[in-house]
């Protein structure tokens, strides 16, 4: 179906689920005006004139009841109306009812129709304009329509003032013939039998799609747990959704089998799906709940305590050859909404948290280079790996001899410098590492370092020898100075000891300190994000000072 239909039932999705969280769960004595909203966007009885003999699934929505109500007056209204105007050329507030139907084309492929049905008559002209610039006026039972130009593109159909029909034109044309008495088909008799449709309403008849679904779930191989997903086209006869949002507030989802047998088989597969659904979690939380943040910990402990309580709550009861899930009352249905609401908010709240890590940790880098470039400035010269005493063993890394530019002094005084970094003296200063030498998003014991200089052949911290600025004539703005390690490579921050990098392996100990890729520290003093997927040649030329290659930007 067309993108602004796409759009526009997202938002009103995105509605309803906020709507679940927002309604109030008391609701006082209503005014005449509050009965007189309700009343006007009362559910309209389903028009099965549009309901093919061949459907095989049917969502039916009624967003003006649920948007006008006054348990929905802390949505948006506003903004929702003033943008389905502008975008859609249709107030949402408007519409009563939305059908839509999906039946296998001669391809057996879905085809979409999408009916909708408006309080009060539509505006001539533009509806959906982003469509109707992408078709031209023709005639259909003797109206003027909308044609679509290609086979992938929605009509629009206007069969009265307050109706309008999407669908591509085979699928148009069948509806518009056979209207308003079509054939009775299997999801005629069934939408025939809702004495009262809820708010939101969904149905699947499974037989006509069984090939489909069988030949869908026969394109991989299935992992042991989910072996028996492969018997399911056959053993599930219909799915059904009910959700109502305001009045009698609940949710429930019901999968008829084909006989009790089907619905024994299906009964025992969810449980097992849950379980394993509930093992995938517990494992994904482990390395959180192993973190040294407690706010990490405290998250992962609130998802398997909310995800091992929720998944419960998706067991449904088995009757006969049906299998029933339902969700009643308001209060039930405000804890499912927060239960969703939650499992969507969290990943995005640990996407920001990386993203903060990632953030901190580049000023971290930042704040290293312009200490190294103020060492550069006293000394002329970069330090060196470390200091050495005269048998040429090192001492004290060079992040030590960094102090005193890092507003570190008293630290620095603090230090044996002509001991090693492990003297009895030296090693209980240790614990005092200053806070920007460790990645905010790493999890080492206290004391240890994510950023090391880059050690081998031709780097700026290889050998026993510091380099000036103007050694590196590989150019500063491609050329590593400072690496964000794993935490598998993290080292003693006074310990001489930086990255040694594998010739042949350049990138190995980088690329898990946020996901996708590291940080780097230029020698002009500025960061990167390096992929993960860099190619390792590039990257082993950017480590070198003074190794001729030439580097694009990156």
């Amino acid at each position: 179906m067309a993108i602004e239909v796409l759009n526009w039932a997202r938002m009103i999705g995105a509605t309803f689920v906020v709507a679940m969280y927002l309604t109030p769960a008391c609701r006082g004595a209503q005014s005449a005006d509050d009965s007189a909203g309700r009343e006007a966007g009362a559910r309209a009885a389903v028009d099965l004139g549009y309901v093919t003999p061949e459907t095989v699934a049917t969502v039916l929505i009624h967003p003006r009841r649920v948007l006008t109500a006054p348990e929905m007056e802390m949505l948006p209204i506003e903004v929702i109306s003033a943008a389905g105007r502008q975008e859609l050329g249709i107030d949402p507030l408007d519409i009563e009812q939305v059908l839509a139907i999906v039946e296998l084309s001669p391809e057996n492929v879905p085809d979409v129709a999408v009916v909708l049905r408006s309080a009060k008559p539509l505006e001539p002209g533009e509806i959906f304009p982003a469509l109707w610039r992408q078709t031209v006026e023709a005639e259909l039972a003797g109206r003027k329509y909308r044609q679509a130009q290609t086979p992938a593109t929605p009509s629009i159909f206007r069969p009265d003032d307050r109706t309008v029909i999407l669908a591509r034109e085979r699928l148009l044309r069948k509806i518009v013939h056979q209207y308003p008495r079509p054939p009775a088909g299997e999801m005629s008799r069934i939408l025939e039998r809702i004495s009262k449709a809820p708010d939101i309403l969904a149905i699947t008849v499974v037989a006509p799609l069984r090939p489909q679904l069988k030949a869908l779930l026969a394109q991989a191989p299935l992992p042991p747990p989910l072996a028996g997903l492969a018997q399911v086209p056959d053993q599930l006869k219909l799915i059904g959704l009910r959700v109502n949002l305001v009045d009698d507030a609940g949710l429930s989802l019901t999968l008829r089998a084909e006989d009790e047998a089907a619905a024994a088989q299906l009964d025992e597969l969810i449980g097992r799906l849950l379980e394993t659904a509930r093992q995938m979690m517990l494992a994904g939380m482990a390395e959180q709940m192993a973190s040294s943040d407690p706010v990490e910990q405290a998250s992962a402990r609130y998802v398997q305590r909310l995800g091992t309580g929720f998944l419960q709550t998706l067991r449904p009861r088995r009757t006969g050859d049906t299998l029933a899930l339902k969700v009643e009352g308001q209060g039930q249905l405000r804890v499912a909404a927060i239960g969703a609401l939650a499992g969507l908010a969290l990943p995005a709240m640990q996407a920001a948290r990386a993203a903060a890590r990632r953030s901190q940790s580049s000023s971290n880098l930042k704040r290293i280079g312009v200490a190294l470039h103020m060492y550069h400035d006293v000394h002329r010269a970069l330090p060196a790996r470390a200091n050495f005493d005269a048998a040429g063993k090192p001492l004290l890394s060079w992040r030590v001899h960094l102090l005193p530019f890092l507003e570190e002094q008293t630290l620095y005084e603090r230090f044996r410098l002509d001991e090693p970094w492990d003297s009895p003296h030296n090693r209980e200063l240790i614990p005092l590492m200053p806070a920007l030498y460790r990645n905010p998003g790493g999890n080492t014991k206290p004391g240890l370092t994510h950023y090391l200089g880059a050690a081998g052949d031709g780097m700026l911290f290889s050998g026993d020898k510091s380099h000036r600025l103007s050694d590196i004539i590989d150019g500063t703005s491609t050329t590593i100075m400072v690496l964000e390690v794993d935490d598998s490579h993290a080292a003693v921050w006074t310990q001489p000891d930086d990255l040694a990098v594998d010739a042949n392996r350049p990138l190995a100990g980088l690329g898990a300190a946020h996901p996708g890729g590291f940080l780097a520290l230029l020698a002009d003093d500025s960061v990167r994000f390096i992929s993960e997927g860099i190619d390792p040649r590039a990257f082993r030329a950017m480590l070198t000072i003074a190794g001729g290659d030439l580097i694009g930007p990156f």
